[in-house]
């Protein structure tokens, strides 16, 4: 039996990293660029200051980045894989564009090639939290993300993004930026926070398409929801 029909299950022009990756990107306080080699002691120092603030959320820090060479291999490996033609995660630094102190991470991930779709995260070290710096970069990296690479983005019809529901802080982003709600799911995700809670959690899901964003303002249009 032919399995031909698999082939309609997919975009015939599929997401392709574009070359070369889109420029770094300035906001009105930060500049959002792929790590560079001699980013490991300033990312270190950027995770370790106030640890306890990026957690529980960033589960990652838990277990990495505990000494700085741990933070400088993951600098290198990030270099690697913005090399290669299959990579489908594209951690990007937050940086202070006077001082170069990471402010925190942002990026694309979990890239869906076949439906040209990419997953935003993002993460703010602990001293800067709570000034909007997450919503100011989430809203500018979805607007490089969804122009097209031929106008020098990333070139995705969808973005979405994901976070634990008793998650505040990252669901008011996803607020902010007008992204419509569209899933809320029961125990969905195992994330072993080493609190005691249950590690399945309750997930929310939000997205947003090419059509529904507002490159001017950095946020969906008004009224996106269903309708």
């Amino acid at each position: 039996m032919s399995d031909a029909w698999l082939s309609r299950l997919s975009d015939p022009d599929p997401w392709q990293p574009p070359l070369p990756l889109p420029a770094a990107l300035r906001t009105p306080r930060t500049i959002v660029r792929s790590f560079e080699k001699g980013d490991g002691p300033r990312l270190f120092e950027a995770v370790t200051t106030e640890r306890p603030k990026i957690l529980p959320w960033m589960l990652w820090a838990l277990t990495d980045h505990q000494r700085v060479d741990d933070s400088i291999y993951y600098v290198e490996r990030c270099v690697r894989g913005l090399a290669l033609p299959s990579c489908n995660d594209f951690p990007l630094a937050i940086a202070d564009p006077e001082t170069g102190q990471i402010l925190g991470g942002v990026g694309f991930h979990r890239i869906d090639r076949g439906s040209r779709c990419g997953e935003i995260g993002y993460w703010i070290r602990g001293e800067a939290q709570g000034r909007g710096l997450a919503t100011e970069v989430a809203g500018a990296l979805t607007s490089q993300g969804l122009t097209p690479t031929a106008s020098g983005g990333w070139g995705f019809r969808r973005i979405v993004l994901f976070c634990d529901a008793a998650n505040d802080a990252s669901r008011r982003v996803a607020d902010k930026l007008g992204f419509r709600l569209e899933l809320r799911s029961r125990k969905e995700r195992y994330s072993d926070y080493g609190d005691g809670r249950d590690p399945y959690v309750d997930m929310l899901g939000f997205a947003v398409l090419h059509d529904d964003w507002d490159f001017q303002q950095h946020r969906a249009k008004p009224g996106i929801g269903w309708s």
